[in-house]
């Protein structure tokens, strides 16, 4: 009898160990989906269970469709209280079609009745999820690097970053104002998370693409350039402080595309000193303000031995704006 019970203990214990090791993020015959998710403004109250409901079958419908191998939320994904729920109704789909995720927080998804932190902690309880922190000693919450192993499942290939660039500017003594930016403790861990890439990859750069929500100032030089592909209607939701992420992205040499969410009339992709600066299409049928675009996501196609990859916004009508970048 006794036997018996050190054998049931032994097989929760691992079943258990089964069920919460993360996801492995790995190319499949040569290529890498992502689905980028965006600006969801999740209300948890009976008023808008309509709006959600809508926004988790466009979720599930373009992940049936498009099969990744990762979907990324890059923020403003629940907006209000009753968040501890809501964040688990988030995500729950990517749980019930076995789908791996991460998410970087919004400026609106720290104004609900939990802090960033618990949400992660919530996130965390999701067998797909593969956000983290990183480093608890810098600033934000759920900074990541999340390195993609070849199909052959030996070495990385890619990685991606996943970045908090929180909310607003509210130092008492800073005389900027308006949404905050990434810190510069940020920019060195990503600084050294590179390094320690490139290093181990024999000197040459992984390919990589950064994830957050806020745009930094260099988005708004991409939205007036001639060669830009998209809708870019709406001026960028910037921070006025450019602290020179975007700097170390072309020092590092490693960061091919940069996607982000904050701007929901835009989903243009353009590029800036060799980088292609993206933003994904407003997937959550709560309108925060005028909105023009139809409901969806961006798709991203990486590929497996070249600094390269394919970008397209899909919606329930037809996927649009098809875009090639290549790191020359």
């Amino acid at each position: 009898m006794k036997s018996i019970k050190i054998l049931i203990i032994l097989l929760v214990v691992f079943i258990t160990n089964v069920w919460a090791q993360t996801p492995l993020l790995k190319f499949n015959n040569g290529k890498f989906k992502i689905v980028q998710f965006t600006d969801l403004h999740w209300i948890a109250d009976a008023k808008h269970a309509i709006v959600n409901d809508s926004t988790i079958q466009l979720m599930k419908y373009v992940i049936r469709t498009e099969k990744p191998d990762l979907v990324v939320f890059t923020g403003d994904v629940v907006v209000s209280g009753g968040a501890a729920k809501a964040w688990k109704d988030v995500t729950q789909p990517l749980a019930e079609l076995k789908v791996p995720f991460a998410v970087a927080f919004g400026n609106h998804d720290t104004e609900t009745d939990i802090t960033k932190q618990k949400a992660l902690e919530i996130i965390q309880t999701n067998p797909y999820n593969v956000t983290y922190n990183a480093d608890n000693t810098i600033d934000g919450v759920g900074n990541c690097s999340l390195p993609i192993k070849g199909s052959d499942n030996k070495k990385n290939k890619w990685v991606i970053y996943m970045f908090d660039s929180h909310a607003y500017a509210h130092e008492p003594d800073t005389i900027i104002k308006g949404y905050d930016w990434i810190k510069n403790s940020q920019i060195q861990w990503y600084r050294k998370q590179s390094a320690t890439f490139t290093k181990a990859n024999n000197n040459i750069a992984l390919p990589s693409l950064a994830f957050f929500h806020i745009p930094t100032p260099e988005f708004e030089y991409v939205r007036h350039l001639k060669a830009t592909v998209g809708n870019g209607s709406e001026s960028i939701g910037a921070p006025y402080f450019n602290s020179g992420l975007f700097t170390s992205f072309v020092e590092m040499r490693d960061v091919l595309g940069v996607f982000v969410g904050h701007d929901h009339n835009d989903d243009f992709v353009g590029v800036a000193a060799n980088i292609c600066l993206g933003y994904g299409r407003k997937t959550g049928y709560n309108a925060a303000y005028k909105e023009i675009l139809e409901r969806g996501a961006r798709v991203i196609i990486l590929d497996e031995n070249d600094k390269k990859f394919e970008t397209y916004i899909t919606t329930l009508s037809g996927t649009y704006f098809k875009y090639h970048f290549e790191r020359q």
